[in-house]
């Protein structure tokens, strides 16, 4: 009897622990309206969330989420301060105009203001470009005659105050901000299937030097990557581009159809001019100086021409390691070839000191990486294989032409040859030629 008596009381207990455990997990510290929504979290703008704990260290709350019932933790910014249900309902109400309103903003260093007055402390300043969230309109004093209002925003910094719409662009948005390009564009008159925007959005834009170097046959790998070309993100607002010499993004706000042949990118200072189906101009400023960077397609995969090129690269390194992979001489030391990472492979050289300081410096060591960085002419591949690039780990990287025979490896410097546009133009003048035997 004392057994059973025993057994219900540790049920008993375990109830209370469960059910206090249950209770705990739901207790809640009110109810915050989602100030700036967002698809990860399935959070929508202007939507009730019931806020369960509040982190003061990791500034977030932790939040139920209305489809779901998932806990979530979210910024304390892109929530409203928890409150009763009944006045979240309240403030959910002074939202509801604006629920969707972002802005981006034109100027730089925009000021946002702690009282919707031109003279009140500013508590941030905006950077052109970024993108805030529209609150709703207050009553303020004019700013300096211009047209515009006053609005409550909010920054993904979390800042909240004042600002004055005259240098506001303002937009709806139903995905937390992002801004529906056809949207933009059919403000602006253009519609998203625009021919230009269509041939900008869906051709691969390659630089423009690629038509000589493809034309030429020299696959410089500098100056080719896949990396490189003129790029149109659509959701993100950017665009882009990037070229062996320079990179730049700018994000924009809408696109305007400015002539037959031209685009220009709203907010961004930035125009695209078609000139043929396989050619394009990106037109910007930089420092008040107009510049133009020409972009190009073509009908083959650039891709393919830059791994096939690559890969003949790595197939030449292979092959000397197989040969050798270890090659001596007794005046030059011996030099060991291994495959190492992707284009670059490992060397050992040890005992060269007659090749120093003229074509291997001082500071080298006995390790290091080789590739082929640089092509050779066809007048010089009778003789020559290719041009080895040697990294000792010192102040400059070291030139040999080379050729593969049977019996070994012939390296004849080219420290001081002359290459230009990744290409050996001019061997160096009295070489030193050396034979290395496998």
């Amino acid at each position: 009897m004392k057994i059973r008596n025993l057994k219900h009381i540790v049920l008993i207990a375990i109830a209370l622990i469960t059910a206090i455990s249950l209770s705990s997990c739901k207790k809640t510290i009110g109810y915050s309206v989602v100030l700036w929504g967002d698809e990860k979290n399935n959070l929508t703008t202007g939507e009730i969330v019931k806020v369960l704990v509040r982190s003061n260290i990791t500034k977030t709350y932790i939040i139920e989420l209305p489809s779901s019932e998932e806990n979530k933790e979210i910024p304390l910014w892109q929530l409203s301060e928890p409150e009763s249900k009944s006045k979240a309902k309240k403030t959910a109400a002074i939202f509801a105009e604006y629920a969707n309103t972002f802005a981006s903003v034109k100027l730089d260093g925009l000021p946002i203001r702690a009282e919707p007055i031109n003279t009140s402390k500013q508590v941030y300043r905006l950077r052109k470009n970024e993108i805030i969230r529209v609150l709703f309109k207050g009553e303020g004093t004019a700013v300096n005659s211009m047209e515009g209002e006053w609005y409550r925003v909010l920054t993904k910094e979390g800042t909240q105050g004042w600002c004055f719409s005259f240098n506001l662009d303002i937009y709806e948005s139903e995905n937390g901000g992002k801004r529906d390009l056809s949207v933009a564009a059919k403000d602006e008159g253009i519609s998203k299937d625009n021919e230009k925007l269509v041939a900008l959005r869906t051709t691969r834009w390659h630089p423009g030097e690629y038509k000589q170097l493809l034309k030429k046959k020299t696959y410089d790998l500098k100056r080719m990557n896949e990396k490189f070309g003129l790029f149109l993100d659509e959701d993100a607002q950017k665009i882009s581009f990037a070229t062996s010499e320079d990179e730049k993004s700018w994000t924009f706000s809408g696109i305007k159809e400015a002539s037959k042949k031209q685009l220009k990118f709203e907010g961004a200072n930035v125009s695209v001019t078609i000139k043929s189906d396989d050619e394009i101009v990106l037109q910007y400023t930089e420092n008040g100086k107009p510049k133009n960077v020409v972009f190009v397609s073509f009908d083959s995969d650039i891709t393919k021409i830059i791994e096939a090129e690559r890969n003949r690269r790595q197939n030449a390194l292979e092959k000397i390691a197989k040969v050798g992979p270890r090659f001596s001489s007794e005046n030059y030391g011996t030099l060991i070839i291994s495959s190492g990472e992707g284009e670059k492979y490992n060397f050992y050289w040890d005992n060269f000191k007659l090749l120093q300081p003229s074509i291997i410096p001082s500071s080298a060591n006995t390790r290091g990486t080789v590739s082929i960085d640089y092509l050779i002419p066809d007048s010089m591949k009778a003789n020559y294989d290719g041009l080895l690039t040697f990294d000792f780990g010192s102040e400059y990287e070291v030139n040999f032409l080379y050729k593969l025979t049977d019996s070994g490896l012939r390296l004849e410097d080219a420290v001081r040859g002359k290459i230009e546009g990744g290409i050996l133009k001019a061997k160096s003048s009295s070489p030193t030629v050396i034979f290395l035997e496998k």
